[in-house]
């Protein structure tokens, strides 16, 4: 069997999707794939094979993440992120075809909702926690 291990990082900000391994590529959009299913189109693939660098990758996404100081927190994390470790195995079967197995590892930090009355937000700070509050509402629609 070959192995391939590799990583995405995006963050929802105000019901937008950015790729934070290249911050550069602007909003992306969420696909129907036919092979992989619903994926984010564009959205940066790094290859990793040490904890040491994902660790990296981890971090490097962290720095491009929308953070804005609040009443009650200095290092607010505006946005919801969504970090995947996949794990591709292929294997060659005798009759020269080829079998792929896909694990999909899905670590994912949801801002916390927001009391505008208790953050004391003023404009894009209350546009934002408006948004925060609503995805996280329709999550729990999900759940």
């Amino acid at each position: 069997s070959v192995y391939r291990v590799y990583l995405t990082y995006l963050e929802v900000y105000n019901e937008n999707i950015r790729d934070l391994l290249n911050p550069t590529s602007g909003y992306l959009d969420l696909r129907e794939d036919p092979v992989k299913g619903i994926c984010v189109a564009g959205i940066t693939e790094c290859r990793t094979s040490t904890v040491e660098a994902t660790m990296e990758l981890l971090h490097r996404g962290n720095l491009n993440r929308s953070v804005e100081p609040t009443k009650k927190n200095e290092t607010s994390s505006r946005s919801h992120a969504v970090m995947q470790i996949m794990v591709e195995a292929k294997e060659r079967i005798v009759d020269m075809s080829e079998q792929v197995r896909i694990g999909k590892l899905s670590l994912i930090d949801l801002a916390g909702s927001e009391r505008a009355s208790a953050t004391d937000n003023r404009g894009a700070r209350l546009v934002e926690g408006a948004n925060i509050n609503r995805s996280l509402l329709a999550l729990a629609n999900c759940i």
